[in-house]
């Protein structure tokens, strides 16, 4: 249910620009500006300056859609047995309903226009690129279509309270995997096992909750692969571990569209100097970004501050990425605002959230890396991964 703050948020943003409406086709902002986070089908939202929020969608989504928004509700048949059609055609004739009906003839439209990336909704799912561009520039010649991707990236990096209790939500639910964690990492299992055992915990964690949909991807690298997980994503192997692995457990998982990025290390067995020299550097580390955090303060001192002290203990060089990335509406989104890199223009503001997570990685023998969800408060940070 998109609240009463997001709600005030999103008209203001629309005034500054200004705009008469946002029309959105992509999953991550349609649940921005409707509380409803779509499934697999073709969804269309449309939020007016007054105030208006109505939903073009799938007649198969509408029960979790009332569950979850006010919009005003225009279901459509993607498809049906008699005659095969695209999704942007079946599109077409309830979007321009709505459309006239909003009276949007001669309107300034945002649209997303450029290139983003959009987490998972589903094992596929619709993504519409310039063809719902053509689409309501073919139903509305007279209006003009704004490109929104710039404003839709700010309002998502600045979660309301309500949209915070919804991300602490989805830890919570992550938490359960990493309980379990440290006795699921042994010698001898293979990587795969692990992964499996600390997602069916999460899996299990959901009884009980008010989470309507609710899923995430666990995974395990040990010893050497661990120092891969440097890289752009991770990957779960058939690895044995090995006496005095480091196995590295990362997770990006969700609570109706609201996502995290949390990641843990371990050791198979006793750690040896070696290894205890790296925890000691990522604990300081992060403790020292942590420090930074509060309102105001530039993106790139927090990252200043992590890679300093993990340079100090002469991990520098194995510090390879940023210290971190926005998080909530995206995951695994490294340009998702505020960027906490070297180079980053951003400033810190209330209801930011993104993941602090300095690391060291060898190649061909590990890599250790400790990943949080952060907060920006009034007072400076809160830590909503704190297990």
């Amino acid at each position: 249910m998109i609240d009463v703050e997001r709600k005030r948020r999103v008209v203001e943003a629309m005034k500054q620009l200004p705009l008469d409406a946002f029309i959105c086709g992509s999953a991550s902002e349609i649940l921005l500006i409707t509380g409803y986070w779509p499934v697999i089908g073709p969804s269309v939202a449309i939020f007016t300056v007054e105030g208006d929020i109505h939903l073009v969608l799938p007649e198969d989504e509408v029960e979790l859609a009332r569950a979850s928004s006010e919009a005003s509700l225009a279901p459509y048949k993607p498809s049906e047995l008699s005659t095969i059609i695209k999704p942007i055609e079946a599109l077409s004739c309830p979007l321009r309903r709505v459309t006239a009906r909003l009276a949007l003839f001669k309107a300034s439209i945002g649209m997303q226009i450029h290139q983003g990336m959009q987490p998972a909704s589903y094992a596929s799912n619709s993504v519409f690129r310039s063809c719902l561009v053509d689409l309501v520039q073919s139903l509305l010649p007279q209006a003009k279509v704004v490109a929104s991707d710039d404003v839709m990236e700010e309002m998502k990096s600045r979660k309301t309270p309500a949209e915070l209790d919804q991300i602490r939500k989805a830890t919570e639910i992550a938490k359960a995997g990493f309980e379990i964690a440290g006795d699921a990492v042994r010698e001898g299992r293979r990587e795969a096992e692990v992964a499996a055992e600390v997602q069916a915990a999460f899996q299990c964690s959901l009884k009980g909750s008010k989470v309507q949909r609710s899923y995430g991807y666990f995974f395990c690298m040990s010893g050497p692969n661990s120092a891969r997980a440097s890289a752009a994503y991770a990957r779960t192997r058939q690895r044995k571990i090995e006496q005095n692995d480091l196995v590295m457990i990362h997770a990006n998982t969700c609570a109706d569209g609201y996502w995290t990025d949390i990641t843990r290390t371990y050791t198979a067995g006793a750690p040896d100097e070696r290894q205890k020299a790296m925890r000691t550097a990522v604990a300081e580390a992060r403790n020292a970004a942590l420090d930074v955090v509060r309102p105001g303060v530039a993106a790139r001192d927090v990252d200043c501050a992590a890679r300093n002290v993990m340079a100090a203990h002469g991990f520098g060089d194995a510090f390879r990425h940023s210290t971190g990335h926005g998080v909530g509406f995206a995951a695994a989104n490294g340009n998702a605002l505020p960027r906490i890199h070297p180079q980053s223009p951003d400033v810190l503001d209330v209801g930011m959230t993104f993941n602090i997570e300095p690391a060291a990685y060898f190649d061909g023998y590990g890599g250790m890396r400790h990943c949080d969800v952060v907060a920006v408060t009034v007072d400076g940070v809160n830590v909503l991964t704190e297990f």
